[in-house]
């Protein structure tokens, strides 16, 4: 089983979207960004958190694809 090392940025969430991903005890996580390697900052560092380690995609672990919601105005 392959996991990865996942993100969050409400920032990014609400531009691009996010996933939701099962973690390897099976709790679930919102996801903006993921990597094999957990160095490295992605575009949206201001708010950025680290959630931990999620099962891949490829092993079942994606619960809901990416998707957006709508903003405050609409």
């Amino acid at each position: 089983m392959a996991n990865s090392h996942a993100w969050f940025s409400a920032s990014a969430a609400l531009l691009y979207g996010s996933s939701v991903f099962r973690k390897p005890g099976g709790a679930t996580v919102n996801v903006t960004r993921m990597s094999a390697e957990r160095e490295g900052k992605g575009p949206h560092r201001q708010d950025e958190r680290y959630v931990g380690e999620v099962v891949g995609a490829e092993d079942g672990g994606c619960v809901r694809g990416k998707s957006r919601v709508r903003g405050i105005s609409g």
